[in-house]
């Protein structure tokens, strides 16, 4: 993929955006789904992309410009939950409630036997199974709920009144530790046995449970939940959004305005709710274009509320706090007012070189006490050069030949290293991207080295205009491997969801997974996915009781 010498679009005309991102699936220009790992685009871009080989060129195809800033701002929404440390501990959700969770449903299924689902076991009367069995369906229950109320506060606390009426849910802040706590239980039993690199949560036991004893707000029953207006959503979109906004006024000519994109509907809704923030909190009005210091502040601000440090990958420093130092819209909102007292870091930042980066970074994370991206990702490649592990897993990403165990995990959890080990040579990158795809003045572009960095960093899954998710090449894996690959990963997802269902669903097994490929049917999938279930199990999907008893 070629990428743009700044000519393209001629007129906001002519761009296709009479139907925003968010809008009916079929006529959704383009997104990325955060447990499937997949990215979707409308058929028309998909084949305008297909169509130009090359990619992006020094042409005035707006059509293809237009279909690249859409398939970049899914590509973003990829690089978010992959490549900070927010969106790996949300996309690893799923794997890691079913990895946490797999000697304890074994257990069910020897003293209790195919109930689905698991819930119901733990909502009747007590002493039905026993004191030992009882606290294994109970923990069950729990592992999955605390991990799924963490995901919840995190991406969107201003939705949370199911999560803050359900028995299930314990304190804000049981919900932050247990998330991290599993994630690293998870990363050290597949890579770092001992836990040389990886911080081992047992040590965190006393301080919660000094917390709990003490009654702080916000880590015992019964306490406040502390939020803000926007949570990680916001900021993905926003963050996506202005960087695609980025894109298209540099690739164009002239140059589409912000009253063109309004009138375009590119500027609504969810996409500005962040930046509308970032404005209120710091005073200042609407910049004069989506390349001006105070977008490319908004941007930086974005990165690093996505990239706390405590809990992982450094050990917790203060218990008491951890809920601002982890909560993503609490650093969004803190970072903001920080700025507003320093109104000098905007000009630190109007070159989008590694300098002007990591001075603000540094001076903002300090006011927190948190590491910055570049030290965070540091701290990355120091596990990999001292554990085995770790850099056995970059050897088999390398070739895209993964071992099985975990796969899912493996793979996402390379790619996480990959983003590390660039954001240490590029630390600017990943946070004014489009400002590397566009030659321009505000900076020094160089296309090659750039398109090198995107293209490795790309989604590997995408959907074919079929329906039909297929893997994305990459250089230096076989066709083979990544097929291999391909179809070892989604053989987990779909156990993963599998085992979701017989947690919490009511009612028999949803085996429709037409969301993969036209042909998976429920009656297409049934024989396989039962299969598979069984190697794993010892049971069939068909040997399960429905309800509580």
């Amino acid at each position: 993929m070629k990428l743009a010498r700044g000519e393209g679009l001629q007129s906001a005309e002519r761009l296709g955006w009479a139907v925003p991102e968010s809008s009916s699936a079929n006529r959704s220009r383009g997104s990325y789904h955060p447990f499937r790992f997949v990215v979707r685009l409308r058929q028309d871009m998909h084949e305008r992309l297909e169509q130009h080989p090359g990619g992006i060129s020094s042409s005035r195809d707006y059509g293809l410009v237009d279909a690249f800033s859409t398939y970049f701002h899914e590509t973003l929404h990829w690089w978010q939950h992959i490549g900070s440390t927010t969106g790996l501990l949300l996309s690893l959700s799923p794997p890691t409630r079913c990895h946490i969770n797999y000697p304890h449903l074994q257990f069910a299924l020897q003293n209790v036997g195919p109930q689905k689902p698991v819930k119901c076991l733990t909502q009747g009367p007590s002493g039905r199974y026993g004191t030992e069995v009882e606290a294994c369906l109970n923990r069950i229950v729990n592992n999955w709920y605390d991990l799924e109320f963490n995901r919840r506060i995190l991406m969107n606390p201003m939705v949370l009144s199911d999560v803050l009426g359900s028995p299930y849910f314990e304190s804000q802040g049981h919900s932050i530790i247990i998330g991290l706590a599993n994630l690293l239980l998870l990363l050290g039993a597949t890579f770092d046995p001992d836990h040389g690199c990886v911080p081992h949560p047992k040590a965190w036991e006393d301080p919660a449970a000094d917390l709990r004893g003490r009654r702080v707000d916000g880590y015992c029953y019964g306490s406040t939940v502390r939020t803000t207006d926007i949570g990680a959503y916001q900021i993905f979109e926003g963050q996506a959004r202005f960087s695609q906004l980025q894109y298209l006024h540099l690739a164009t000519t002239p140059s589409l305005s912000w009253n063109e994109f309004r009138s375009l509907g590119m500027l609504g809704g969810v996409y500005v709710e962040a930046f509308e923030k970032f404005l209120r909190l710091t005073g200042w009005g609407w910049p004069a274009t989506p390349v001006s210091a105070e977008v490319l502040l908004f941007l930086l601000v974005c990165d690093l509320a996505l990239n706390p440090s405590d809990g992982y990958p450094f050990d917790i420093r203060h218990f008491e706090s951890l809920i601002e130092s982890v909560d993503p819209g609490i650093r969004f909102s803190w970072f903001c007012t920080q700025i507003a007292q320093q109104p000098t870091l905007r000009g630190a930042v109007e070159k989008c070189d590694a300098n002007g980066y990591l001075e603000v970074a540094t001076a903002l994370c300090k006011s927190i006490a948190c590491e910055t991206p570049a030290v965070i990702a540091s701290e990355l490649m120091r596990w990999v050069s001292r554990t085995p592990g770790f850099a056995e897993l970059l050897e088999q990403e390398s070739s895209f030949s993964f071992s099985d165990e975990n796969l899912p995990l493996r793979v996402c959890f390379a790619k996480h290293l990959r983003f590390a080990e660039q954001r240490v040579r590029r630390p600017e990158f990943f946070c004014w991207p489009a400002m590397y795809l566009v030659e321009h003045k505000g900076a020094d572009v160089n296309l090659q080295e750039s398109l090198g960095i995107f293209n490795k960093h790309q989604p590997p899954f995408l959907v074919h205009p079929n329906g039909e998710i297929r893997p994305a090449l990459y250089q230096g894996a076989s066709e083979k491997n990544l097929y291999d690959t391909f179809n070892s990963f989604y053989y987990w997802v779909l156990l993963y969801d599998l085992i979701r269902q017989w947690i919490i669903e009511d009612g028999p097994y949803n085996l429709d997974f037409t969301w993969m490929h036209p042909l998976y049917t429920a009656e297409f999938c049934r024989p396989w996915a039962g299969r598979g279930f069984k190697e794993h199990f010892g049971v069939g999907l068909e040997d399960f009781n429905l309800g509580s008893s």
